[in-house]
């Protein structure tokens, strides 16, 4: 019973945690993506999240996140900005050559203000929604089985057994 506690305790405090920082950073407008190659090593590796807000400026050096026409996103420096056409040229920090074509502002998400490694890969592997269903079910057997084991069975009063 004393190891299920710690379990029970451990998963639900983890649990709480996550749900936390998920309404923190929602609250705060900052977006998260997984980075799915190694362009910007060694600054920000293969499989970080990276934690994006928007901005209203972006100048040489910015590591962004932007748009891709294919719906994916892509994590890179701006290099070069060309503020009347309201393009910026990015770079990876890991590739030899600048991208092939200047991005527009308006396709940029935001400023990446933050990165940690690894945990990308969760995001990159599982859908986003089936990570939250598992932690849910997850917290929802172990109140279960809490229940089921803290449950004694209802003790008989004196009163009762003179009936």
């Amino acid at each position: 019973m004393k190891i299920f506690n710690v379990i029970y305790n451990i998963a639900a405090i983890t649990i709480t945690l996550v749900f936390l920082f998920t309404v923190g950073v929602m609250a705060t407008g900052t977006d998260i993506y997984a980075v799915a190659t190694p362009s910007m090593e060694d600054e920000i590796a293969e499989g970080s999240l990276v934690f994006v807000r928007a901005s209203d400026s972006y100048a040489e050096g910015d590591v962004i996140n932007a748009n891709l026409s294919n719906g994916n996103t892509f994590t890179h420096r701006i290099i070069a900005l060309d503020s009347e056409k309201q393009l910026v040229y990015t770079k990876g920090d890991s590739n030899p050559s600048a991208d092939p074509l200047p991005t527009s502002i308006s396709k940029i998400n935001g400023k990446v203000v933050m990165s940690v490694p690894y945990l990308g890969m969760l995001a990159l592997n599982f859908n986003s929604t089936t990570v939250i269903f598992v932690l849910a079910a997850v917290l929802l057997v172990l109140i279960v089985i809490r229940f089921i084991i803290t449950k004694k069975p209802k003790e008989v009063t004196e009163n009762e057994k003179a009936q």
